[in-house]
């Protein structure tokens, strides 16, 4: 049993969008950071997102959504107050390396009225997570994830057509009717490694492996990914800052940080993106250490109105900030 994870800290930037016809424009150079009293609500320390959390019908507990994760987590102390049984050992993978660690297991748990039973959550201390646990892709798989980032909202949809109200109007598990978000991107992916992979993306017209991850709090790009930002000759090597980047795990590896000039994403394109460049121990798991991969994180998220990632159909939809 394997269990991903990847936790960056460092400060992210905020921005706005504007949208075209067919192509949508965000620039991420030169923002200032968001109004922290309109987000203030549901987010931890480093500003990812946070859900209430019942498990075996106590609770709630602060949760992190965790796009990044392939399980879910609960930390020591709350599996010790819970008195959740030892399951297995697993191999938790972080940006340095694999360590053991022991699981617990979950009878039930629930995000709103969307439930998951029998789960074998890795255990890690609180101090680690930031968080009392995460809610990682074995509970968000085969439904729909909305992030509201501009309402500090999380919208999971139940995984049954079922749901579906009069006029085949949604009714979301642990929210209300589908509310208006702004112009909307839709890009295809694709499952792959526990992951939604987003299908298009490319810097320099080059493919790149790109994966959202609202478990970290910046972006992290692979090695090579930093070579083919850089592969402009005629150009000067930018100056890049050796940077931590941390793993929920403790482990700790080293990165520096640049600026990724223009990356697409389908009909998306940003520009100047903080990149923090690193050989991180996923990117060889996943068989991606000579291949440019880029880990999105909520520092980019969140320059959006909202993300929906739709596990069940492939898609990832980013809903666009316009411009005042």
């Amino acid at each position: 049993m394997t269990w991903n994870r990847r936790s960056v800290a460092l400060g992210g930037l905020a921005a706005g969008a504007c949208a075209g016809p067919r192509t949508a424009l965000v620039n991420l150079a030169g923002a200032q950071p968001p109004d922290s009293a309109a987000l203030a609500t549901g987010l931890d320390l480093s500003s990812r997102m946070t859900a209430p959390v019942r498990i075996n019908g106590e609770g709630p507990f602060p949760f992190v959504v965790d796009t990044g994760a392939n399980r879910t987590v609960v930390s020591d102390e709350l599996a010790s107050s819970l008195g959740l049984r030892a399951g297995p050992v697993a191999n938790v993978h972080g940006v340095a390396g694999v360590e053991p660690t022991q699981t617990a297991v979950v009878d039930e748990l629930r995000v709103g009225s969307v439930v998951s039973r029998d789960l074998l959550a890795p255990r890690l201390p609180r101090q680690r997570l930031g968080a009392d646990g995460l809610i990682g892709v074995d509970v968000l798989r085969n439904r729909k994830v909305l992030m509201d980032f501009r309402r500090g909202e999380l919208v999971i949809s139940a995984d049954s057509l079922r749901d579906l109200g009069p006029l085949d109007l949604r009714v979301e598990g642990t929210g209300g009717p589908r509310r208006d978000l702004g112009p909307k991107v839709t890009v295809p992916a694709r499952f792959r490694f526990g992951q939604l992979i987003i299908v298009g993306a490319d810097v320099r017209r080059r493919p790149v492996t790109a994966f959202l991850d609202s478990g970290s709090q910046s972006t992290v790009g692979s090695s090579a990914m930093g070579a083919l930002v850089s592969a402009d000759l005629n150009a000067p090597r930018p100056m890049r800052l050796s940077v931590p980047v941390l793993s929920a795990t403790g482990q700790t590896a080293t990165g520096e940080l640049g600026v990724t000039p223009l990356l697409k994403i389908g009909g998306l394109t940003i520009t100047q993106l903080p990149t923090v460049f690193a050989d991180l121990h996923v990117f060889g798991l996943w068989g991606l250490q000579d291949r440019a991969a880029l880990l999105i994180g909520v520092d980019v998220m969140r320059q959006f109105n909202a993300i929906e990632l739709d596990y069940r159909d492939r898609t990832v939809m980013f809903y666009l900030k316009v411009p005042a």
